[in-house]
């Protein structure tokens, strides 16, 4: 039972000022006390909370089979679309690709690509609802860098009255920039997941509420409280709550 004290502060970036706080007691103020017979004592709480799933269901009228007609033509007009942006993606990767390879060469350095992932992984999924199928999908990926080789020169200059010159110096300095350090020639060939639609039924599916239970124990040398709390699905909604408490002290 230390008393807390907190002098006054200025938020940073904020003309607000909190008030001091001087001997504050958490077992004064928070009440403590009234559970607890010395500030040394110990205390048991337990929560559990626990949802149990219905089996039954409820049936909502929806056109899904309308939402089956609109996609399901679209699929290969999507793979075109693919296919067109990954073309002018492999000629943009290549250019940048070719552009880094002519500084690497010139200046002799070499490119590590030993730490870079270069695989993509994606396994296959459904989407419930709809009957949707995805299948897995891996795509080799390109590597970048983060550094390339720039050369800058500096100008060569006489001190005055010395007659004290410095010459011109050319240095090979890194740049941070983002190059391409390879490019996979799988990605010419990449295509999207296969996608397969089936047709559902006009109506979705709504699992029905099932029951949920709440129970809450707390034990200590001045009191015992437990509480049972409940909301059922039988034929109605029904909730139930029961609580119990026992105390040393008459008042509580």
């Amino acid at each position: 039972n230390i008393p807390l004290t907190i002098p006054e502060m200025t938020l940073p970036y904020t003309k607000i000022t909190t008030p001091p706080i001087r001997d504050f007691s958490l077992w004064e103020r928070t009440g403590l006390k009234n559970f607890l017979k010395t500030t040394k004592q110990s205390f048991d709480m337990g929560v559990n909370a626990q949802y149990k799933k219905n089996k039954d269901s409820y049936t909502i009228p929806f056109p899904l089979g309308a939402i089956y007609d609109i996609l399901n033509p679209n699929l290969n007009s999507l793979h075109g679309h693919f296919e067109k942006g990954r073309d002018k993606t492999f000629d943009f990767l290549t250019k940048s690709y070719n552009e880094a390879k002519v500084e690497f060469e010139k200046y002799k350095v070499e490119a590590s690509l030993n730490k870079l992932p270069r695989t993509l992984r994606i396994p296959g999924y459904y989407i419930p609802g709809l009957n949707i199928e995805v299948s897995p999908f891996t795509a080799e990926l390109p590597a970048f860098g983060y550094m390339i080789p720039k050369e800058m020169s500096t100008p060569g200059f006489t001190i005055p009255g010395i007659g004290f010159s410095v010459p011109s110096y050319t240095l090979v300095l890194p740049f941070l920039q983002f190059p391409v350090l390879h490019v996979p020639r799988s990605l010419q060939k990449l295509t999207l997941p296969s996608i397969k639609i089936m047709r559902p039924g006009n109506h979705i599916l709504i699992p029905a509420m099932g029951n949920l239970t709440y129970d809450f124990s707390f034990k200590s040398s001045v009191i015992t409280l437990n509480t049972n709390a409940g909301l059922y699905n039988q034929s109605d909604i029904v909730a139930h709550f029961k609580s119990s408490s026992f105390s040393v002290i008459d008042a509580l």
